[in-house]
């Protein structure tokens, strides 16, 4: 019996090609959907873990800070460590322009683990000898190839060394603020007095080891590292303890994904398994009802329910052994092809990334597992009906909604749409599926589209730079350095050469108070709570509340972030409250009637952010210069800060390492510069006229290599780019989502618009013997196909509409670079295209598979 179940499947299987091809279509096209799905996802996580390692400067696993020799040798041993660098902080080099350098000691291993390793060249060997990237020996005035020579100059335990270097080696860099050079070990044992360990006692980091490490299993990490300081004698909470030891798993490596992120990934599983399961489904639903009679006469003859089953079951897996395969392959490769597209929509920061993932088992046998268990849930049904339908029943099938002939009245003089309307109800499920899968595609295509949309490009460039162009030096552009000293000032020469260019408009310079303007200080009637540190890039104390840092000046009152500006620069600020009129504002403040005060925001609803709004409008702030009270400024608005003004860009390194998390005050430059010894220009803000934008790209780009090299800048189009790239991404992302589900509801529709001309040939071809025509007989299974995308239509129109009204946005109204726009076009596109397809695929599918003459056609056996 076995061997006759053998030759009854494979005859079965070999007289229904068609259907088979559309069912390994099927299974293939699903398997497209979970191994493309799957290769972008973990291309994209491995894409954004090496850019986010990158952007940390390690592979790591963690890494170890402060340690002596003999507690990173006891690390080397440890059991659960698989590597450990070797890395001893030296100095950064006082020598290099635009460019920070840290200078270490390391070995390879920890070189590699920071992508320190020479892509040209050779590591250092000898101590004359240093490895670098190329824009820190281009900063130190050589060109980047090995044998160059070198100087570096750094301070070390109060010391000041000049050092002739040899480079063996360099390599690209990754970050275009901070570069590491490197000599190897052979360096500490020629200075030995540059490696003295004096840390417990001065806090002096030259002569610490660090080290990055790779552990044999992440499981518990940060519990043993923690154990382990313990075990080296280290203190790894109280930064203050002599025996402190630094120790921090590296977060980047080692993701600890959030419930809401595992949820979404549910979620998304959970969405292509039931794309696939309406197309699969459908398939072998389809095929049991083609099969339903023969079914009743392999009952008839002896066949058991068990037998049937296995006989379904055994087609099922021939046609996944053809179409998994397929699908892994194509998936596999659309996906590959996708991810550098993804990748460079993302952010156009990732410039150094190189996008790929590698074609790994784990890979294919997830997505080969998941399209394999879609297939079974899948089969479930169609194979229980197959098996349970009684023979008798099984003869008389006539396919409707229960499997039974089924009663139906039709109007008097029926037109074609409504005898069209009619064959929808033979089979109502199978009808909802279809509409279902179309559904889903307008539905997505147009939450998208609408998230898309409501991305708003312009109000996420405002808050980074309100101007065209805003120049600063490359210190302030540091987020390592930031605007800290007088040093760091605007050349007035840089200033006027851009000033001077065609086109520009509307010039300002803006000062802002620096670490060595500590004289200058401000009371405002905030209370701390008398405790103090000393913050370790400006050199100041500072003095803390409850809740927030602030700078302190020399006379125990605190510095605050002051800026001094012009009114073209406090024109474009965002006044909440007080006096509202910019110009009537700066008049007053010129008078020295009083002060301008920003506030920090709530970037999702954009208002003042209450633990930062310290002061009310109309307080008086009492301004000391060397410990005497020189002004009494009272408050005459509140202004919304963004990060155009604080900084550049998102950056505003220096601000809180001057004056913490006190006031951020905006005077005019005159009583700025009337108040400080020595004004700093921290920024220079001008729009350029329409069509000068790359000339002045390339005027700035080739004075900062010829002019200027302690320059750098940000442009409102480098900053629009930015933001496009993101909403690039996810008009892409949910495209393609949406284009899945579009295909799998338009194989479902011609699958069910072919297998009904070749079931029903004799109905067809008995119709056209009373006088049907075959354009009318084409004209009802275009009807057909119009009536199932119309459905499909008109429901996902209603819940796209009550999707974006409703969960859309809320989504986006959560994130401040959103601003909600309705929209309804990406869906009406979709219902464009869906309905065209409709009208086109019966046609198609009457001309090929319903040939031949009516006689010819009665003919054809059942």
């Amino acid at each position: 019996m076995e061997d006759m179940l053998n030759i009854l499947t494979r005859r079965s299987f070999a007289a229904s090609r068609i259907r088979n091809g559309i069912a390994v279509l099927a299974i293939a096209l699903t398997a497209v959907l979970f191994t493309a799905i799957t290769t972008i996802v973990l291309g994209t996580m491995e894409s954004f873990t090496l850019t986010m390692q990158m952007q940390k400067m390690s592979r790591s696993d963690g890494e170890l800070r402060f340690m002596t020799a003999e507690q990173f040798e006891a690390l080397r041993q440890t059991d659960f460590i698989e590597t450990a660098g070797l890395r001893m902080p030296v100095a950064y080099l006082s020598n290099a322009v635009r460019h920070n350098i840290e200078f270490n000691v390391e070995d390879e291993i920890q070189a590699g683990l920071t992508f320190c390793t020479p892509t040209h060249g050779r590591p250092p060997a000898a101590p004359n000898e240093a490895a670098a990237s190329d824009l820190a020996l281009r900063a130190l005035g050589v060109e980047p190839e090995a044998g160059a020579e070198i100087v570096i100059k750094f301070t070390a335990h109060g010391r000041d060394y000049a050092l002739p270097m040899v480079v063996t080696g360099w390599y690209e860099a990754l970050d275009s603020q901070l570069s590491v050079m490197w000599a190897g070990p052979a360096f500490r044992e020629a200075h030995p007095e540059i490696f003295q360990f004096t840390f417990h006692e001065d806090r002096d980091m030259t002569g610490t080891y660090f080290s990055d490490f790779t552990v044999r299993s992440a499981a518990g990490l940060e519990k043993r590292l923690r154990q382990l300081v313990y075990d080296l004698g280290g203190e790894p909470d109280d930064a203050g303890a002599p025996n402190y030891m630094q120790a921090a798993v590296n977060r980047v490596t080692n993701v600890q994904p959030s419930p809401f992120q595992m949820a979404a990934a549910g979620a998304f599983a959970v969405l292509f398994a039931l794309c696939g399961y309406l197309l699969i489904y459908n398939v072998f639903d389809i095929a049991v009802m083609q099969d339903i009679r023969r079914f009743g006469l392999y009952r008839t003859i002896g066949m058991s329910r068990e037998q049937v089953r296995r006989l379904m079951n055994r087609q099922a897996l021939w046609l996944s052994g053809m179409g998994i395969p397929l699908g892994l392959l194509a998936g596999f490769f659309i996906g590959k092809a996708a991810l550098p597209l993804i990748m460079d929509m993302v952010a156009t920061e990732y410039k150094y990334l190189s996008a790929g993932v590698s074609p790994s088992p784990a890979l294919f046998l997830t997505a080969a597992a998941l399209t394999a268990l879609t297939v079974f849930c899948s089969t479930r049904k169609p194979v229980r009906v197959a098996a349970n339908t009684p023979p008798i029943e099984a003869f008389r099938y006539v396919e409707n909604g229960g499997g039974r002939r089924a009663s139906r009245r039709s109007a008097p003089g029926a037109s074609i749409p409504r005898l069209a309307w009619s064959n929808l109800g033979r089979n109502r499920r199978r009808t909802a599926f279809i509409m279902l899968s179309l559904t889903l595609c307008v539905v997505l295509l147009n939450c998208a589209g609408t998230a898309a949309d409501s991305m708003d490009v312009e109000k996420e460039t405002a808050f980074m730079i309100r101007t065209d162009f805003a120049v600063v030096s490359a210190a302030s552009a540091s987020n390592t350095k930031g605007f800290l000293r007088r040093s760091d000032a605007l050349r007035a020469e840089t200033m006027a050469d851009i000033a001077a260019r065609p086109g520009v408009t509307g010039g300002s310079a803006i000062y802002k108070n620096t670490a060595e303007d500590a004289n200058v200080t401000y009371d405002f009637g905030h209370t701390l709570i008398g405790e103090t540190f000393e913050n370790p890039h400006s050199g100041l104390l500072f003095g803390i509340d409850q809740y927030r840092a602030f700078g302190l000046g020399e006379d125990g009152h605190m510095i605050c972030n002051v800026y001094g500006l012009e009114e073209t620069a406090l024109a474009r600020m965002d006044l909440r409250e007080g006096e509202t009129d910019a110009h009537a504002l700066f008049e007053m403040m010129s008078a020295g009637g009083g002060v301008l005060v920003g506030v920090h925001v709530d970037r999702r609803d954009m208002s003042l952010e209450p633990v930062l709004d310290l002061t009310d409008v109309g307080q008086n702030i009492t301004v000391y210069k060397n410990g005497a009270a020189v002004m009494e400024l009272p408050v005459l608005a509140k202004a919304a800060l963004t990060t155009d003004d604080v900084g550049i860009g998102y950056l505003d390194a220096g601000a809180t390492d001057v004056g913490g998390d006190g006031l951020s005050l905006y005077l005019p430059s005159s009583v700025f510069e009337s108040l400080y010894d020595a004004p700093a220009v921290y920024k220079y803000s001008f729009d350029v006229q329409e069509g000068y934008e790359a000339e002045m790209t390339a005027f700035l780009e080739d004075y900062m290599e010829t002019e200027d090299p302690g320059l750098s800048y940000l442009s409102a189009q480098a900053a629009r780019e930015s933001s496009q790239g993101t909403q690039r991404m996810i008009r892409f992302v949910g495209g393609f989502v949406g284009l899945v589900f579009g295909l799998a509801g338009i194989l479902n529709l011609i699958n069910t618009i072919v297998t009904t001309i070749l079931t029903r040939r004799h109905e067809f071809a008995a119709m056209e013997s009373v006088g049907m025509t075959r354009r009318q007989l084409t004209a009802m299974m275009v009807w057909e196909g119009v009536f199932y995308a119309a459905g499909a239509c008109l429901l996902g129109l209603v819940l796209s509409a009550v999707l974006d009204l409703t969960l859309v946005k809320r989504l986006v109204d959560s994130m401040w670079q959103f601003t909600f726009r309705f929209t309804l076009v990406p869906a009406l596109a979709a219902c464009a295209v869906l309905l065209a397809v409709s009208a086109i695929v019966p046609v198609l599918a009457l001309r090929w598979f319903h040939r031949g003459s009516v006689a010819e056609l009665l003919r054809v056996a059942e």
